[in-house]
């Protein structure tokens, strides 16, 4: 998977230490965005670092792999489009 992990922490109540984790999301050599989840949070929102992924702004996943997914599947040529063309 083409993913980075970073984790920030927060100091909460009783110097319990929760940290929040990102992720940088590749597809191939492009940056496409991150995904970030706070420690309260149970899904990993997506944040685009490039116009071309700008669809997945926003969207929730479960994991960060979901998200390289997503990222992919936009990503690769409408095969299907081309069929129909062609036929």
């Amino acid at each position: 998977m083409s993913y980075t992990q970073s984790s920030h922490g927060q100091q909460t109540q009783g110097s319990q230490v929760q940290a929040s984790q990102a992720y940088v999301i590749e597809v191939g050599e492009t940056q496409a965005g991150l995904v970030n989840r706070r420690p309260d949070e149970r899904y990993f929102t997506f944040i685009a670092a490039s116009a071309a992924f700008h669809a997945l702004e926003g969207h929730r996943f479960a994991t960060p792999g979901a998200a390289e997914l997503a990222a992919r599947q936009l990503a690769a040529p409408r095969r299907h489009s081309a069929t129909r063309l062609a036929a």
